[in-house]
């Protein structure tokens, strides 16, 4: 056990047994040692016996009298305190300790039996818990901050033999690692803890002693925070000072900050805000900024192990506790989520240091300046779009700082910002970057490299920026080769936005300007085509409408120079060729002088898990493979690879050079993320996730009706959504529901098909069974509400 738990907790710590004394005896000592009467009005306190005292004048006081295992020394404290803000900090509100007839701070009471209980008087003050009235705004978080600090700067100085006493609620104590605490966890806290407990050892506790430390208040919550009316902007007084410790200064902060992300949509906004706003009063070291974030969580979870302890160990808890405790699991997932280092970024930057966190941007604003500034054909995911601004690994952050499970973007093929990718990058362009009409190591190993994945034949690279280069050299060379202009794609495929590719893209191109060139067949679909599951040949069936395309081009003059097609049939709504099929379409091309052109800018790379290349799952080998996308983990960088034949045919007529294409700096990164494949066991991470996802997604389909069909292999799959089974109606406004669920829980998906009501499961390759199995909760709860 870590040596800031100095002992560990026991029940007794938390069995607050306030005293009961009747009215008339507390009436009778108000009298006795303070002179005064009037009204009284019993208060809340789970330690101490209160009452508002109203006398005659109006002007009024607070009674308390302390329970009978109150130490002396505690109570002292406290009055120490006061006495100390009153001296040096007079104008801040806080209550005033009023001196008995005696001349004392405090006096005694005692009861039939003759238990003595220590009485104090202290002044009224006005207001309000914070916790009442209107939502707390920005304004009301700056100002508690900012009190906070004020309430902080005047405690400087204050000495206290008792400043050092067991407060169960002190941050640096850590108690949610008592073994005695834990053992009353509930589940879904252990859970949600289990990583953080570790951490807090390791990492937080160990920096706590070289931080500089005073007494502080440590409990300026929204019940002790005092505000002017329900809505009110401003803090205008604290109570409670029984929680009071020697500690370090940025834990008064961090119990400000976990006491209001229990308010409703807490952002990191707001929380930046805070910061701020106390630094400005009290500036905060470095030191002290980089631990904030973690103390603040450590308060979140000391009080949910806290509430856990005292609703099952303690006797008759408090029903409060139960009330509270989802809000604060709540607050605890939402600080989990958030990423320390762009939190840590966003505080220095509230505070002046100079950093990389962005600045908070309105997303409304944002989208406006976007629309005037790329103008309207660009589009965004989600009712409510997501200001992503780090990644790492599977994850994406936003601007807000929460954490997003990417399933969707195999762009990032090995992961966002794979260290071993980016410093690859780093190093050459640092070094140099120029253009392939120069000689350079970088480009030929790639070449060589890339090519041994691939069979015997295809030995000649030709390289690019994008995917859509790839596809139109491709079909470019096909054309040159072949002495033919058709082309033949699936319905509804896409392969690229170029004049030529996009005209072969006939999910976004309008059908009625289709040109001659352009013939298309039906996507080989089991669930929704001519031919379904089941169908004996069903692969040959399918693949036998490329001899109606052929000759439909014929018939136009055009002839057949290629069969571009996505292996895994992304916007058709993944599909798998069946068997037969690449196989036969592949012949019937070649048949009429034609080339088979495997676009793999979605299936390469072990998309699907066994093979590297999705062509691989049939036996014949094309005559030219495209790639792009996850090629180089976010680097613009394609490729078309083909036959030294075809190669060499093509020189015959034309040249070849693209300025950026196999640049030493994108020659580089391919070649990094090739180690990456090799060296860190991808295949068989996706294979492994893989069949998570197939069990896990069957599951769900046999639970969830509007999921009428599976389908896809290793990292990429894809659920139908209909309406009902028998007629196989497109689900399309469940289908958007369900992507916006996932995406307000946590998991970014897309949608593809002809109808738009496929769900995309297209996730890094660095995609773990562990994040499968998360996406595949996360996919039940959205089901369920749908």
């Amino acid at each position: 056990m870590n040596v800031a738990l100095q002992r560990p907790l026991s029940a007794a710590d938390l069995n607050f047994n306030p005293p009961r004394f009747p009215l008339a005896r507390l009436i009778a000592c108000a009298r006795e040692h303070w002179g005064i009467a009037g009204e009284f009005t019993p208060l809340e306190g789970e330690r101490d016996q209160n009452h508002r005292v109203t006398s005659a004048d109006g002007a009024s006081f607070v009674l308390k009298v302390s329970a009978a295992g109150e130490s002396e020394g505690a109570v002292d404290f406290q009055i120490a305190a006061l006495r100390h803000l009153e001296r040096c900090a007079p104008a801040l509100p806080v209550p005033r300790v009023i001196a008995s007839r005696a001349g004392n701070d405090r006096e005694w009471i005692a009861t039939a039996d003759g238990t003595r209980h220590m009485v104090r008087l202290l002044s009224w003050l006005p207001g309000i818990p914070a916790s009442q009235g209107e939502e707390p705004g920005v304004a009301l978080l700056r100002s508690a901050a900012s009190f906070q600090a004020r309430l902080a700067r005047g405690l400087q100085g204050l000495f206290h033999p008792y400043a050092r006493h067991f407060v169960a609620w002190d941050i640096q104590r850590a108690l949610l690692l008592d073994p005695g605490v834990q053992a009353w966890v509930a589940d879904d806290a252990k859970a949600l803890l289990a990583g953080f407990c570790a951490r807090v050892e390791r990492d937080i506790l160990p920096r706590l002693p070289a931080l500089r430390a005073q007494v502080v208040h440590s409990d300026g919550h929204s019940g002790n925070l005092l505000r002017a009316g329900p809505a009110s902007d401003e803090i205008v007084g604290v109570i409670d000072f029984g929680d009071m410790i020697h500690a370090p200064l940025v834990q008064d902060l961090a119990v400000t900050l976990a006491s209001f992300a229990r308010h409703g949509e807490m952002s990191l906004d707001s929380a930046v805000a805070q910061v701020e706003a106390w630094n400005a009063v009290l500036p905060l070291q470095d030191e002290e900024l980089e631990v904030l974030h973690d103390l603040t969580l450590l308060r979140l979870a000391t009080a949910l192990a806290l509430y856990d302890f005292r609703i099952h160990a303690t006797d008759k808890p408090a029903a409060w506790l139960a009330r509270e405790r989802p809000d604060i699991v709540k607050a605890v997932s939402k600080f989990l989520s958030l990423d320390r280092d762009l939190v840590h970024e966003r505080y220095r930057a509230a505070c002046g240091r100079v950093g990389r966190a962005p600045a908070s941007v309105d997303i409304g604003e944002l989208r406006e300046r976007r629309a005037r500034a790329l103008g309207p054909s660009y589009r965004l995911f989600y009712d409510r779009p997501v200001h992503l601004v780090r990644g790492e690994g599977a994850w994406l952050w936003d601007a807000e700082g929460r954490r997003y499970l990417d399933c969707y973007n195999n762009v990032a093929s090995v992961g966002h910002c794979h260290p071993h990718v980016v410093a690859a990058l780093s190093r050459q362009a640092a070094t140099l970057n120029t253009h392939t009409r120069y000689l350079h190591d970088n480009v030929v190993r790639y070449a060589e490299r890339l090519t041994a994945t691939m069979p015997a034949d295809l030995r000649v690279c030709y390289f690019v920026c994008t995917g859509t280069e790839a596809n139109d050299l491709a079909i470019r060379i096909a054309r040159v080769v072949s002495g033919h202009e058709g082309v033949i794609v699936s319905d509804d495929s896409y392969h690229g936005n170029s004049n030529v590719v996009s005209a072969a893209s006939t999910c976004t191109y309008p059908k009625s300007e289709q040109p001659p060139w352009i013939a298309t067949v039906p996507p080989p679909n089991g669930f929704r085509g001519e031919f379904r599951y089941g169908t004996p040949d069903l692969g040959i069936k399918y693949a036998a409408k490329i001899d109606g395309a052929i000759a439909a081009l014929a018939k136009r003059g055009q002839g057949a120079a290629a069969w571009l097609c996505d292996v895994i049939f992304d916007s058709n709504g993944t599909i798998l060729p069946p068997e037969g099929y690449l196989d036969y379409t592949a012949r019937a091309i070649r048949a009429v002088g034609g080339l088979y052109i495997a676009d793999e800018v979605q299936s390469g790379f072990y998309r699907t898990g066994e093979e590297m290349w999705g062509f691989r799952y049939a036996q014949a080998v094309p005559d030219i493979v495209t790639l792009g996308k996850p090629i180089g983990d976010g680097h613009p960088l394609g490729a078309v690879v083909t036959t030294p034949a075809i190669a060499a045919k093509f020189a015959q007529k034309f040249s070849y050079f693209n300025t950026f294409g196999g640049n030493p700096v994108s020659a580089a990164v391919g070649m990094a993320v090739l180690d990456v494949l090799e060296r860190e066991g991808i295949q068989q991470n996706v294979i492994a996730a893989g069949k998570v996802l197939s069990a896990g997604l069957a599951e769900l389909a046999g639970r969830h009706p509007l999921v009428a069909d599976v389908r896809g292999k290793g990292l990429f799959w894809g659920l139908e959504i209909v309406r009902d089974l028998a007629s196989r109606a497109p689900a399309v406004a469940e289908a958007e529901r369900i992507m916006n669920l996932l995406r307000e829980d946590g998991f970014l998906l897309g949608r593809t098909g002809a109808y738009d009501n496929v769900i995309k499961i297209r996730p890094p390759l660095v995609f773990t069974p562990d994040y499968a199995r998360l996406l595949l909760d996360g996919l039940d709860r959205a089901l369920a509400r749908v």
